[in-house]
């Protein structure tokens, strides 16, 4: 672990169902799909992400659910539809990290991977690893997300708190500076930020990201709070 750490520094130094596999929710026309494993487990992942008026509101419906928590039925809504889609396949594979089937979401994650290589695919095989405190493997999946769509202030966010995971906590605030701003100043991203500016400069880095931030005083101290859990681990 010690060493792939010194070496993701140099890296940002100088770059700085039971199964429900063939039932009816999984169908899609064999020339839209790429089979990418072999064996039982084998899912016909579509990389296609052009979805009609139709699809999105039903994918949206869905997000409503997974926001309100209501993750089984989600999923029970999830498998009504033809899978005709990666983003059908990104939220069957996020729902099974929620329900806490997490090889199944890794195995999903992972065949989305190898055939679209999608910069979402590899955020959720990250977010699953982290999961599952294999951290190693998640800074190298949400790395690769990072490179493949760098304007995304989700996988930015999750890379910044991934690297705090493992005590990379001046890449960290680096990485939660630009979610923050990428996110349009959510304060969610903000308490992040002021946990790695604490843990890598303590209060005198916090002054300074203050000042030029306009962060409040109760931000402050709720991002300070946030650091403890890091500051444990590492």
């Amino acid at each position: 672990m010690q060493d792939w750490l010194a070496a993701v520094r140099v890296l940002f130094l100088a770059a700085i169902t039971s199964t429900l596999f063939g039932c009816s929710a999984f169908q899609a026309g064999h020339d839209q799909s790429q089979d990418v494993a072999e064996g039982p487990n084998a899912l016909s992942i579509v990389c296609s992400t052009n979805l009609t008026p139709e699809q999105q509101i039903e994918l949206d419906a869905i997000d409503g659910l997974m926001s309100q928590s209501k993750n089984f039925a989600a999923l029970a809504r999830l498998e009504t539809l033809s899978f005709s889609s990666q983003q059908h396949w990104l939220r069957w594979s996020e729902l099974m990290g929620k329900l806490d089937q997490t090889e199944r979401a890794e195995d999903g994650f992972r065949q989305i991977v190898r055939a679209c290589d999608s910069a979402m695919a590899y955020h959720g095989l990250g977010v699953i690893h982290l999961k599952v405190n294999r951290v190693e493997e998640g800074l190298e999946a949400l790395y690769e997300a990072k490179i493949r769509d760098p304007g995304s202030a989700v996988i930015r966010n999750d890379f910044g708190i991934a690297l705090m995971r493992g005590a990379l906590f001046g890449q960290a605030a680096f990485e939660l500076r630009t979610a923050y701003e990428l996110s349009g100043q959510q304060m969610s991203v903000a308490r992040s930020m002021v946990a790695a500016y604490y843990l890598h400069g303590g209060d005198v880095a916090l002054k300074k990201l203050q000042r030029e931030t306009g962060l409040t005083e109760e931000m402050i101290a709720s991002g300070i709070e946030f650091s403890r859990q890091f500051a444990v681990e590492a």
